[in-house]
């Protein structure tokens, strides 16, 4: 894996800044949309923390969303998300993330 770009290393800050996560797996998945070399602008994000606990999926997406609120206006066009609270993260066999593909 290829060492992250300006925006996958803001996206990264910025979200380990506003919930703390005890997991934070980011995936620029740019390439495989058809724009060009470096355009990151479409990512895969797990998120595991304690800040999700009590809150239903569409409250953790738009604690994600509202720290990515200045990306997510411009370069950032399309964001997948999985948010899970520390308990599901370690009750999941398999962790609810994602494996990195090639290509």
């Amino acid at each position: 894996m290829g060492a992250e770009g300006p925006l996958a290393r803001t996206i990264r800050a910025k979200l380990a800044a506003a919930l703390q996560p005890t997991h934070l797996q980011l995936l620029d998945e740019s390439p495989r949309h058809g724009g060009p070399p470096g355009a990151e602008s479409h990512f895969s994000v797990v998120v595991v923390s304690g800040r999700f606990a009590g809150l239903p999926p569409l409250q953790r997406h738009r604690l994600v969303h509202a720290a990515l609120r200045a990306e997510l206006a411009g370069p950032l066009h399309a964001l997948a998300i999985v948010a899970k609270t520390p308990q599901q993260w370690e009750s999941d066999p398999h962790r609810g993330g994602f494996t990195p593909r090639s290509g």
